[in-house]
């Protein structure tokens, strides 16, 4: 074990209890290539690992990812719009609420 968990120090005990994770990631694929039937298979399914066996395992209470589909197909005026909504949201981030991530 290491000094961020174990001997108890694990999901509403663990170290990192009070603080807020988030994953943010782009994905060459549309959003329908991440969907439960989708070609990728269920986006959510696909993050529940890190989300639960990673941030909650710790202790972080998780918000929800922020995720950019096929960015490199949208136009510079999409990708910019994408960047500028992600900027309000880190300004406003410390009121997110965390989501229901889910057990295995």
């Amino acid at each position: 074990m290491g000094r961020v968990y174990g001997s108890g120090y694990i999901y509403e005990t663990g170290r990192f209890q009070g603080k807020k994770a988030m994953l943010s990631l782009t994905l060459g694929g549309t959003k329908e290539h991440y969907l439960k039937d989708g070609f990728n298979g269920d986006i959510q399914s696909i993050l529940r690992p890190i989300q639960r066996g990673i941030f909650q395992f710790t202790g972080f209470d998780v918000l929800a990812p922020h995720i950019v589909y096929a960015p490199v197909q949208q136009t510079d005026e999409v990708r910019q719009e994408i960047l500028d909504n992600f900027s309000r949201r880190l300004q406003a981030i410390e009121n997110e609420l965390p989501i229901a991530v889910g057990k295995y």
